[in-house]
């Protein structure tokens, strides 16, 4: 039963944009699905890449809120050390996925990291 429960989303807070969040929520419902399958099948599809795209900042201006995201245990524990990798938050990787599945403006470009 313990495997069982690594496979179960758990409840996460993030800090998303309302445009990003409102767009995700109406995409959820066109795809019916929910925003936290949203959420999860783009961090695995992310997680998953060999070559990372470049980094962006979000529009300048845009204030962020506390959401909820359901995120199995594996996806999360994943999630938590790309952003150690990356030197950002798993809110910042997630609403730079989110606005480039949503086609929303990604922002201003960011120099990535050089590699160690």
């Amino acid at each position: 039963m313990g495997d069982d429960l690594q496979f179960k989303p758990v409840q996460h807070s993030v800090k998303l944009t309302d445009e990003a969040w409102a767009a995700t929520l109406e995409r959820a419902e066109l795809e019916s699905t929910t925003a936290s399958e949203i959420c999860e099948r783009l961090l695995k599809h992310y997680l998953a890449l060999e070559e990372k795209p470049s980094r962006y900042l979000p529009p300048s201006g845009v204030t962020r809120r506390k959401r909820s995201v359901y995120v199995t245990r594996p996806v999360w524990a994943a999630a938590r050390a790309q952003k150690v990798q990356e030197q950002r938050s798993v809110s910042a990787i997630l609403e730079q996925l989110l606005r480039g599945y949503l086609g929303l403006d990604l922002g201003r470009p960011v120099d990535k990291a050089p590699d160690r």
